[in-house]
């Protein structure tokens, strides 16, 4: 990577530019693009959704849905669903196969 597409890189972060965007626009790992950041001196940053999409994700997750069908319907990580679910005051259910009764 060239020394100007990395101060690009660098300069995307800083500003909250998504790491995925970034990653997409320089043709790179998401993962490169926390590294360049990280030898940048910026801190790591965890990715937030925004409100309205938090809420949904916790309302679907209360209505039944599991962490992993939320996420595939919100396009996000189940790990964002989770961290929604708690931001929202919500609990998580305990995981592994459920007994469907008659």
């Amino acid at each position: 990577m060239s020394v100007s597409n990395r101060a690009e890189l660098i300069a995307g972060y800083a500003d909250g530019v998504p790491v995925r965007e970034l990653a997409t626009r320089f043709n790179v790992h998401r993962g490169t693009v926390r590294e360049i950041a990280r030898q940048a001196g910026l801190a790591a940053r965890r990715p937030e959704l925004p409100d309205a999409i938090r809420q949904d994700a916790a309302q679907l997750y209360a209505g039944g849905m599991t962490l992993a069908q939320v996420a595939a319907r919100l396009g996000v990580s189940h790990e964002s669903v989770r961290s929604a679910v708690i931001a929202c005051g919500g609990t998580i259910r305990a995981g592994g196969r459920r007994r469907v009764t008659a």
